[in-house]
Parts: C-alpha cells; structure tokens; sequence
C-alpha cells in the first residue's frame, strides 16, 4: 500500500506512475472535460480510457493500469466487487490492496472528485430504477441529487467500499433497511461517514404493509397461519439469543420483519433526528439528519419485560419494571412523536404509532404496571405518588412542580386517580401539586388517605388509567 512515499516499492511507484498518466489522460482530455457534466459521459469515458488495457490471466500478470482499470469497474459498474473478482481472477485479498493503493494515489493528487462525479453521473436513473420515481422526486427536495457530495449506494453494493471517499455531505441507501444483516452496525457506519448536519436518505418496509399486500392475503385462514409463521420468524426469532443463529444462517439476515417504530428509533438511537418520512406503494422512505454520535445501545430490550428509564427522587435515573405496550427502540422517538402529534386528552402522546395492538387493553387496566411492584420492593418507588416520568416529559413540568417532585420517591398510584380527575395534562399536573403539598404537610397519613380513593374510584367508579 501505498503509505510511505520515501520508501515505496519498485511496484508501487510503477502504479503511482501508471495511475498520473491516466489522470492526465483524463484531466487534459477536453472532450472529456467539455462533456464531463452530461449524464452518462463520465462513466463511458472513463471506462473507455481504461479498458484499452488488455488483460491477462494470472493476477501477478497484470499491469499497473490493468489494475487501475479492474478497480475503476468496480466502482463504476453495475456488479459487485466479488463479481469482478470472479470475472477478472483475482483474489479478493489482491483486489483490496489494488483499490487501497488506486484510491490513496486518487486522494493524494487531489483527483478523488473525478471518480466521485463519474460515479454521480447517473445519480438520477439510478435511484429511479432502483426505487422509483416518485422517491427520487421525494428525496430530491432534501439533496441536490446531482451533487459530488451525495453517495449512493445501489442494492448490490455496500457502504464499506466507499470508505476512503472524503468530503461525503449526503448518503443514500437504496437497499431496504429490512435486508441489512445488522441495521444499527450500518446505521453507525454511516453516522461515521457524514459530518453534522449531513442527511441519510432510506427506505424500510413494515410488516404491516408487508402483509397487505401480500398475494395470500386474500385467502382467509391460509393467510393467518403464513403470517403467523412469518412474524414468529422473522420478527421473533432475530431477538432470541439462541433461535437468531438459525434465523441468520438461513436467512443471512434479508427480508428481515420490521416496525415502524424499530426502524425509525434505531435511526435515533444512532445519531440521527428523523427530517420526513413519505410512504410510497407500501414503502417507508425517510430522510434523517446526523446530530450526533451514536448511543451505542448494545443491551435493546426486546422482550415482554424491560426498564424504562424514569427520573426518580433526587434527579436519580431508576430502571422502571413494564410490561411491553411498545415496539422495539419504541423509547428512543418520544421526542419525535410530540413534535408530530403533541399529547392527547389522555396526557399521552397523540397518535403514537409506537403501541402494540394489545397495548391500549394492557394500559387501560394498569396490567402494564403491575411489574412496578418490583421497583416497590427494591426502594426505588412507592406505592402511591407522582407517576415516574422520562427526562423528556419531565422538562414540561413547571419548574415549581419539578422541585416538589425530586423531594419524594415516585409512586405507582397516581395521585389524579384517588382525586378522579382527568388523564389530560394539566388535570395530572394540578393534581400531582395537590398531592406533593399535602405530602409535605401530612407525611405520614397523605399516603394511606389517597390509596383508599384511588382504590374506591376504580371500582366504584370504574377509573381506569389514562
């Protein structure tokens, strides 16, 4: 590799060599230069330059340039890297040291724009044969498609390749979400590649619409046991510490099932804040901007049981015990959905996409809560008292209120159940106050007082929860 310039090998200064003569082949060329912004010029022309060179069929054979003209087909071809390999003789192994030391040269003489505006050349046709036009129209108001700062990536290719590319604003992954092997490794990589502020676009398919548009969806009972098996595995069996090697092996990881909610807060959880997102033929596209640098989430709760993080007395962050109402990562996007729906008369987020069909049933009976009796026993929380809320809802507390939460454990019984008020916001909120100002001046009775109403009210008057 072409690493240290004062001591290269005879062979690689014959590549470096080889590789400036093809540049000025190519920067000198002015038909090439007058052309070099037409849609398809740059890539014919730049494979023209390069297949003069004959080839041979030993990979000790070939020449400086036939190496330099196997790497540029790699790049700008419409077949994979192990494809070339296959077709051309090489080993993978000779291939990776051939295209390091061809981009390295790229970037040292500052030419690497000419390999990326031939591989942006046909931006457009390719994300419209690939997704369509109506996502090319709907990805175009975000990025200058044309732009050498963009990087696409077809199906058939992987973001790995690019990695000596520099200067990348925009990325865009034509493949579906639902076929990487693993989505946040590729996520990350991505947040690795892009500067702040810099936009991934995307696509993902729920099982949602999956299932609706599916042939056999039109034979009723047929369909039911398909997708049951379908869900169970492809949707279950990648969280399972032992049935995901089977799920991986067989599947090598494509067409996994996903949520709405799974995809969207495995974005957040890498680094990004959601922009838009377009449904088109039953697809998700999405457009996210870079914001940070990745969580690096390597415990995700999947199961039935999880913890979710709540501010308890002190500031202290407790692990709070719930029976699942939400999908995957479903914690990651609170913020997201409030700026989308705001909250409903429920003092919950409206519309939120992120609840389970079951889970409705599970909240309005406080079932999702009976595991908070674990926290109970642990000291964490009490039996009655303002509810545990995340950080995020908790900055919408008045600053008054906040103080008089932090001096008391929370509680599983909230207080606007035993005074029969509304679930909404501020209904919560007034008696919240109502309940940590009596607290303070009956410490020791407010409690018992409060699970004696609460207790009335839901079976006398049938409260549920909010």
């Amino acid at each position: 590799m072409i690493k240290n310039y004062s001591t290269k090998t005879l062979e690689s200064e014959k590549f470096l060599d080889d590789y400036i003569h093809l540049k000025n082949d190519i920067v000198l060329n002015h038909a090439f230069q007058a052309d070099f912004n037409s849609k398809n010029e740059d890539v014919s022309k730049l494979r023209l330059l390069t297949n003069k060179l004959s080839r041979k069929k030993n990979a000790s054979d070939f020449s400086s340039l036939e190496k330099i003209r196997i790497v540029v087909d790699s790049l700008i071809g419409d077949v994979s890297e192990n494809d070339v390999c296959k077709k051309e003789g090489v080993p993978v192994k000779v291939f990776s040291e051939w295209k390091s030391d061809f981009l390295e040269a790229f970037n040292k003489y500052s030419e690497i724009e000419v390999l990326q505006r031939a591989l942006n050349s046909n931006n457009k046709e390719l994300i419209v044969e690939e997704v369509g036009k109506e996502a090319y129209d709907f990805y175009k108001k975000f990025i200058n498609i044309s732009s050498i700062k963009n990087l696409i990536i077809s199906k058939n290719k992987v973001l790995s390749a690019y990695s000596d590319f520099d200067g990348i604003e925009n990325i865009v992954l034509l493949n579906k979400v639902n076929n990487f092997r693993l989505i946040n490794k590729q996520f990350e990589e991505v947040n690795s590649k892009l500067p702040i502020n810099g936009i991934l676009l995307g696509n993902f398919e729920t099982f949602n619409s999956r299932a609706e548009n599916h042939p056999i969806n039109k034979i009723p009972f047929i369909s039911r046991l398909y997708f049951g098996f379908e869900f169970l595995f492809k949707r279950v069996f990648p969280k399972m510490p032992v049935l995901k090697k089977l799920y991986f092996f067989t599947t090598k990881g494509k067409n996994r099932l996903l949520s709405k909610a799974e995809a969207l807060g495995r974005l957040v959880s890498c680094g990004f804040d959601i922009v838009d997102v377009k449904v088109i033929d039953g697809i998700h596209y999405f457009v996210a901007k870079k914001v940070k640098e990745p969580v690096y989430d390597m415990n995700p709760s999947y199961g039935p049981l999880f913890k979710m993080k709540r501010v308890g007395k002190n500031g202290k962050i407790i692990g709070v015990y719930k029976l699942r109402t939400m999908h995957p990562y479903s914690e990651y996007l609170q913020d997201y959905v409030l700026k989308l729906n705001g909250y409903s008369d429920t003092g919950k987020p409206a519309d939120d996409f992120r609840l389970v069909p079951w889970g409705k049933v599970l909240r309005r009976y406080w079932v999702d809560e009976l595991p908070q009796l674990i926290n109970v026993f642990k000291g964490e929380l009490k039996l009655v008292g303002a509810r545990p809320v995340s950080q995020r809802y908790f900055q919408d507390i008045p600053e008054d209120l906040q103080k008089l939460r932090l001096a008391q454990k929370p509680g599983c019984v909230p207080p606007y159940v035993a005074l029969d008020r509304k679930g909404a916001v501020d209904s919560v909120l007034q008696a919240e106050r109502e309940y940590l100002q009596e607290k303070l001046r009956n410490p020791y009775t407010t409690d018992i007082k409060y699970f004696f109403k609460a207790i009335y009210n839901i079976v006398f008057k049938n409260k549920r929860s909010a």
